[in-house]
């Protein structure tokens, strides 16, 4: 075997900054882009459920369904409708594929980062994926079981991101210098 074939050896003793050049920059610039991408979903989500359990619970059961006067309301809120099992399938499938592409890619590049513990690189790693099925699955048992379910996709959304924003960090950090 020649000394550039990829064995478990020969990649577990890589690291960004043993990685040539032009592949740290291309790896800072998607990992940059990328999180402008995941910041921007971030704003939205904030924007339609006010990061709260039951701006949350609201934006899939409906302003009416959690008691809410829609005469009532200031004519600035965005009144916001009861998804119907369709538009869940679709908010669901599309959040979890793109997510988990997202996440494998930022956690392998994360992978390759030096001076950071196996237990912690490991929970980082493999946590945005636990949190994706918990925030994803819970919207469901928000729209169709119990509002109070929107608690759990807060805490897992806010794990995801921390996650997702710490290996980020760590990446481009150790990309970029020399």
């Amino acid at each position: 075997m020649n000394s550039t074939s990829l064995t478990p050896d020969s990649i577990s003793s890589r690291s960004l900054r043993s990685l040539p050049p032009l592949f740290r920059r291309l790896l800072a610039a998607f990992l940059i882009t990328a999180s402008i991408g995941f910041t921007l979903g971030t704003f939205f989500v904030n924007h339609t459920t006010q990061a709260t359990p039951s701006g949350i619970a609201e934006r899939f059961r409906g302003s009416e369904s959690m008691g809410l006067d829609l005469d009532a309301l200031p004519a600035e809120r965005e009144i916001q409708y009861e998804k119907s099992p369709g538009e869940m399938l679709n908010v669901t499938h599309t959040h979890i594929l793109a997510l988990s592409l997202l996440f494998l890619a930022v956690g392998g590049i994360f992978s390759l980062a030096s001076g950071i513990p196996l237990r912690l690189k490991s929970f980082l790693i493999i946590e945005p994926f636990v949190s994706l099925i918990l925030t994803f699955g819970g919207i469901w048992l928000v729209r169709y079981h119990d509002p109070a379910w929107g608690w759990m996709i807060g805490v897992s959304g806010a794990l995801m991101a921390g996650c997702f924003y710490v290996m980020v960090s760590v990446g481009v950090y150790q990309l970029t210098r020399r």
